[in-house]
């Protein structure tokens, strides 16, 4: 069958969109609000776009006709964002941050998230997930006719669990069953990772 973009209205291609590509890493994002508060809220839209220096991408959209998102105002106003990569066991709790309140309304306050300080940077991480990227803003870009934000942040540290982390002779790596991921699938879809496999790349 073929979907053909313009024989649908945005919305309803939008909605065909979501569910063929999945499943979509969560960006659970903190920023800070004007009154010093924590805006914290999931996108879907996200993913890491470059390695020198260290990008990656968030999609953020527009709250109504006139307003845009709370994160987006905090990237632009402020410039630091932390990425977290939320765990399976807080779905709730990203869920609760995904509904729009008033500017200035905390969704960490709300959905009750703690939060903890790391030495050197500005914002703290949540406590919960088992990995943290720590954003500076690098390019805001308004692609398409809704004027959707594409944030590109420069990542300056990642912060990950010990018992999420093995070191084998200087090399390291990140258990992904550790981090136990919630990716986002379509409509009211979310899943965790199912069986993990290795395969080795031709030479």
């Amino acid at each position: 069958m073929i979907f053909d973009p313009g024989k649908f209205s945005a919305d309803a291609f939008y909605s065909l969109l979501i569910q063929v590509i999945i499943p979509r890493p969560i960006a659970w994002v903190l920023t800070l609000n004007p009154n010093r508060s924590y805006n914290v809220a999931p996108f879907s839209f996200f993913n890491g776009v470059a390695s020198e220096p260290p990008l990656l991408m968030i999609s953020i959209g527009w709250k109504d006709n006139s307003t845009r998102k709370d994160s987006w105002v905090n990237i632009e106003e402020r410039n630091e964002f932390v990425v977290h990569i939320p765990p399976g066991e807080m779905a709730k709790s990203v869920v609760a941050t995904s509904q729009a309140l008033p500017f200035n309304v905390s969704e960490a306050d709300l959905a009750e998230l703690k939060t903890v300080s790391v030495e050197g940077e500005l914002l703290p991480r949540l406590l919960g997930p088992k990995a943290a990227l720590f954003c500076r803003k690098h390019k805001i870009i308004e692609v398409g006719n809704d004027r959707q934000g594409l944030i590109l942040g420069e990542i300056k540290r990642i912060w990950v669990d010990d018992g999420a982390v093995e070191s084998r002779e200087g090399k390291f790596s990140i258990d992904p069953m550790k981090l136990n991921p919630l990716t986002r699938l379509g409509g009211l879809g979310y899943g965790l990772l199912g069986k993990v496999f290795n395969l080795t790349r031709p030479k």
